[in-house]
């Protein structure tokens, strides 16, 4: 029996959604110019990789909150991740005001 492959909402390779992000490569993924990838829960960015746990929908904005385990070099850290749809791709939202857009890779 074959097992079931379930998507997540915001699967994919991104780069940044502005003119910088044309000379990233949409292949290489966590590193220097490369791509971030995005599976249902893992989140994999350069140098490092968060486990994305507890989704809860934000109601009315197409965006999903998470409890993200973070891990670079050392210890791992904890923290809230909102992914939201945008035209392109998405934004990635944490505490202190900090938003990444991301183009989706084509």
């Amino acid at each position: 029996m074959a097992s079931a492959t379930w998507a997540g909402p915001y699967d994919g390779r991104y780069r940044p959604d502005h003119p910088s992000g044309d000379s990233w490569d949409c292949k290489s993924i966590g590193k220097e110019g490369g791509a971030v990838l995005l599976t249902t829960n893992i989140f994999f960015a350069l140098g490092s990789r968060c486990t994305l746990r507890d989704p809860v929908a934000v109601s009315g904005m197409e965006a999903t909150l998470y409890n993200a385990i973070c891990r670079s070099d050392g210890e791992p850290w904890h923290r809230r991740i909102m992914i939201m749809r945008t035209d392109t791709g998405i934004a990635v939202i944490q505490k202190g005001a900090r938003m990444s857009k991301l183009r989706k890779c084509e």
